[in-house]
């Protein structure tokens, strides 16, 4: 296990995140702070980084090491992107970084950013044809990304500083600063042909812009998951949020809930450039991704220097949490297996199809992680560790659909908390989640020893009863017992009797 530190010195903020890097190339963050510098809005104004800022740098860049190395850090890889690059005076402030903090410096080129914020994306969302999209405080990247591909890419002069700053958009907005900043950018997203050359699914949002806009969003509808990772919203939402932010000047705006107050004074030249991508795109998916720069050159690390596959991103994730919580990998594995034939032989009486499978797989890995706190109410445990933990490749309802399923694998009477979920999932999903919850239960149960005692069974489905008809070389009296405790709550979501026996062998 190692420790690293990657110290990301931006146009609008520093940020440092400290991650844990496990033997098997599995990572997660345990620490991360951001200060607000604002570098930016130097370079916007005179191209040069003043000597107030220069020092708070380096006070923020000295405290950032110093947490890095307390807290164990093996490494620290510091980068700079806009700011730094295009000052006229960067060579000043490079020095002393090194001089002073003895920490070398890697100042990133504008293609570099664009890579390593893809290099995020599809390490952590799946998706066919997007758009990325990050919105910077001077400049915005644009990224055609299709099957884990760039097809195209490039950054506009367009941030949601030098917008906001340059149309006077930085407390009240006005009707015409609002309309010539809106034609300006406008005209910048219209000069580049490629955008208009294919339907993208969606924006996949990255970077501190676009994720305080979704905070924003999530605020408004009372969202009951706190996760960032992989929420969407729709174009409708998005104007909703425009219009909402139009109105307000600086002081209305810094009280938005989900809005961080640092950067109330420019959201709105971010949104903009937004809104206009979203219209003049005809995109109505707008998708988060809650990893970026950082973990992207974490990722480019993790390429070179692990030589572990990882040839999906959910099957990553769930290993990673299947490791670091210590989950018996054994008994994991041989409940998903259970649980797959279960769903596989009664897809007849449930109707539900392949869209599950990965759903199946998170929460039978999966449902014995709240041991991890304490047994009892493990359960109880499992749905919350499942519901809040970095999981690629699932969307929100899949994410919670999971937690639901692995919160039934005991036989007790929880009572699963459908209402407060009610903006997510909706009657068809709660069906599906009790008609594999119950699954999960008689697996759980037919594993019961964690020996694998069963070696293979047959489903047998006639009109009043499924006989499931277990091969194996014990005598099954604790599986056979465990399994059948969940007859009652199959019946009542199957409407037929379970019976549960040991094949006679011929």
């Amino acid at each position: 296990m190692k420790r690293f530190g990657v110290i990301d010195l931006g146009s609008n903020s520093t940020r440092v995140m400290l991650a844990q890097v496990e033997d098997s190339g599995y990572f997660k963050i345990i620490d991360e702070i951001k200060e607000t510098i604002r570098l930016g809005e130097d370079i916007s104004k005179t191209s040069a980084i003043s000597v107030e800022k220069m020092e708070k740098t380096l006070s923020t860049l000295r405290a950032f090491k110093a947490l890095c190395i307390e807290s164990g850090a093996s490494e620290i890889i510091l980068v700079a992107t806009e700011a730094l690059r295009c000052a006229t005076n960067k060579k000043i402030l490079k020095d002393k970084i090194e001089k002073e903090l003895s920490l070398k410096i890697r100042i990133l080129n504008f293609d570099e950013e664009i890579y390593y914020n893809h290099l995020s994306i599809k390490n952590s969302l799946y998706y066919k044809n997007s758009l990325m999209v990050d919105i910077s405080g001077n400049h915005t990247h644009l990224a055609w990304i299709k099957n884990n591909e760039i097809i195209k890419k490039i950054t506009i002069p367009l941030g949601c500083i030098n917008i906001s700053n340059d149309y006077e958009l930085t407390d009240v907005i006005s009707y015409n600063n609002c309309l010539a900043a809106t034609r300006y950018v406008e005209d910048a997203i219209k000069s580049i042909p490629w955008l208009f050359d294919t339907e993208f699914d969606s924006i996949i949002g990255i970077g501190g812009t676009i994720r305080n806009i979704a905070k924003i969003q999530k605020h408004t509808k009372r969202y009951p998951i706190g996760t960032l990772h992989n929420y969407s919203f729709d174009d409708y939402d998005l104007s909703e949020i425009y219009n909402l932010l139009k109105c307000k000047n600086l002081k209305g705006r810094s009280k938005v809930e989900g809005l961080s107050v640092d950067r109330a004074d420019v959201i709105f030249g971010g949104i903009i450039v937004l809104d206009k991508l979203v219209q003049l795109l005809s995109i109505k998916n707008i998708k988060i991704c809650g990893r970026g720069l950082r973990e992207g050159i974490l990722q480019e690390y993790l390429n070179n220097n692990y030589t572990t596959a990882w040839d999906d991103i959910l099957d990553y994730s769930i290993d990673g949490i299947v490791e670091t919580l210590n989950i018996n990998r054994k008994h994991a594995l041989k409940v998903h297996e259970i649980t797959g034939k279960l769903f596989k032989e009664l897809q007849p009486l449930h109707r539900l199809g392949d869209e599950y499978s990965n759903i199946i797989k998170t929460a039978s890995l999966l449902h014995d992680c709240g041991t991890s706190i304490r047994y009892y109410d493990h359960h109880i445990h499992s749905l919350y560790i499942i519901l809040n933990s970095a999981i690629s490749g699932l969307s929100h309802r899949e994410i919670l659909m999971s937690a639901l399923i692995a919160s039934m694998h005991r036989n007790n009477n929880f009572q699963l908390p459908f209402i407060k979920y009610s903006s997510i999932i909706n009657r068809m999903d709660i069906d599906a989640i009790e008609s594999i919850g119950i699954l999960l239960r008689i697996a759980e149960g037919l594993d019961r020893s964690l020996e694998g005692a069963i070696k293979d069974f047959e489903v047998i489905i006639d009109e009043d009863t499924v006989l499931l008809s277990l091969s194996s070389d014990n005598d099954l009296i604790l599986e056979i017992g465990q399994a059948m405790r969940a007859s009652n709550k199959f019946y009542e979501i199957y409407d037929k009797k379970l019976v549960v026996e040991k094949s006679v062998k011929e």
